[in-house]
């Protein structure tokens, strides 16, 4: 059976305000994503994984994932296999929370901080070293507008952090 031809019309990327814009932060985001988890890689860590132990650490240790979830911008059966993986190597417990039955209160171990203690800095130093491209001016610049898109979509979204 031949394969017939499908005609595509071109793509206008600059026909839809910023498109063109979304397209790069998208591809920025996966590159600087993939440099990061290249670097994590020989500390066996991912950064899903490194950004959960953030927010937990700066959280003071122990959250409801349904909080996590929100924090991570990441639908709560996500967070459910992430917390799973980061439970077998030894990073994170979770327990029933006895003010709440249907909650689940993730907390970190002590060998979970001894990770992010360990793989924090070096995924700061692969941020350092690509941002360093960007001026002061530029990099403040950045942090407004993709601040701005990130509460436009959250609100629109019904999450608030």
């Amino acid at each position: 059976m031949a394969q017939r031809k499908i005609r595509v019309p071109p793509l206008d990327l600059a026909a839809v305000r910023g498109l063109p814009e979304w397209v790069s932060l998208y591809q920025a985001y996966n590159a600087v994503f993939k440099v990061n988890e290249l670097a994590l890689l020989p500390l066996r860590i991912t950064m899903p994984q490194l950004h959960l132990l953030a927010v937990l650490v700066s959280a003071g240790g122990v959250l409801p994932s349904t909080r996590i979830a929100r924090h991570m911008v990441k639908e709560a059966q996500t967070i459910t296999g992430l917390v799973d993986r980061m439970e077998a190597a030894g990073w994170v417990t979770r327990q029933g929370d006895p003010k709440d039955r249907r909650k689940t209160l993730i907390s970190v171990t002590n060998a979970g901080v001894k990770k992010f203690q360990e793989s924090f800095p070096v995924a700061n130093q692969v941020g350092a070293e690509i941002f360093a491209v960007l001026s002061d001016e530029e990099l403040a610049g950045l942090r407004v507008a993709v601040e701005k898109l990130r509460e436009t979509a959250l609100s629109r979204l019904g999450v608030r952090l």
